[in-house]
């Protein structure tokens, strides 16, 4: 008997129900497969397009620059926190440990 209804219910059923939200599941996971493939796609024509753009050296320039001016503010950070950056180097290894380890 079913747990909610007060009829039996029967294994025809109760495998229909499955074959059903089996067939449900299939529909949903080629939608999103179908969803990422255009944003891959979309994505990709956007890199293509910036990588061929006329000013590809002063983006270059300038992505080098942040770059170059992110290590430095980290190095400092890191030698004006040296025990939070400890904590915070054990608490990002424990979190990907446990991400690695669970099943």
């Amino acid at each position: 008997m079913s747990r909610f209804a007060r009829k039996t219910t029967t294994r025809e059923e109760i495998q229909a129900e499955i074959d059903s939200l089996m067939h449900a599941l299939d529909d949903l996971k080629r939608d999103a497969m179908r969803g990422s493939r255009h944003r891959l796609d979309h994505l990709g024509d956007r890199v293509a397009s910036l990588w061929n753009e006329r000013h590809f050296d002063d983006h270059y320039a300038d992505l080098s620059r942040h770059t170059v001016a992110a290590g430095r503010m980290a190095k400092d950070c890191v030698r004006r926190h040296p025990w939070s950056t400890v904590a915070l180097a054990a608490g990002a290894c424990a979190l990907i440990g446990y991400l690695a380890t669970r099943r």
